[in-house]
């Protein structure tokens, strides 16, 4: 084997596993979508392989549900940070039924208020929720952590005004 060939292969060898590390990420070949769902209101996701990687939305309540970097748990606290160009911030939530979201098992509602707290869509809870939507409006990639793993999901990537929508969200 020539030194020529030696090198062309190891080329085509290195291209190979960074097309197959590229593929083998959670951020390959999904997609973005907004719309208004009955009883959920506007929704935000982002879905790969028909599962849903990452959920935002508002309506009767407010919710975030991801699919979790790290090995998840069946039941119990968990705690995520979500982080862009535009910052970082950390949810506490709960692990929960993949099947119920089909695909996400992280999930926190009300930005961790309890649902019956009177501060929920007030005044200190609406400035929390407009920091999130700058956040994941960053029109930067998405990282999501846990636990020292994390993943990175495209920018948002949907013509309608989903920010809009989900700001001007009310109980």
């Amino acid at each position: 084997m020539t030194v020529a060939s030696s090198l062309r292969a190891t080329r085509l060898l290195l291209a190979a596993i960074v097309a197959s590390a590229a593929l083998a990420s959670p951020a390959c070949a999904g997609t973005w979508r907004h719309e208004y769902v009955s009883n959920d209101g506007n929704v935000l996701t982002y879905s790969e392989g028909g599962k849903t990687v990452f959920y935002v939305g508002c309506g009767r309540g407010f919710a975030i549900h991801v699919k979790y970097p790290a090995t998840a748990k069946q039941e119990g606290d968990a705690d995520i940070a979500i982080s862009t160009a535009r910052g970082r911030m950390t949810f506490n939530g709960d692990f929960e039924d993949p099947e119920v979201f089909k695909g996400t098992d992280f999930g926190q509602a009300y930005l961790g208020y309890v649902h019956s707290d009177p501060r929920v869509f007030g005044r200190k809870w609406n400035a929390t929720k407009a920091r999130v939507l700058n956040m994941l409006d960053s029109r930067g990639p998405i990282t999501i952590s846990a636990e020292g793993h994390s993943y990175r999901i495209p920018p948002v990537d949907v013509t309608s005004d989903w920010h809009k929508a989900l700001d001007e969200c009310k109980f």
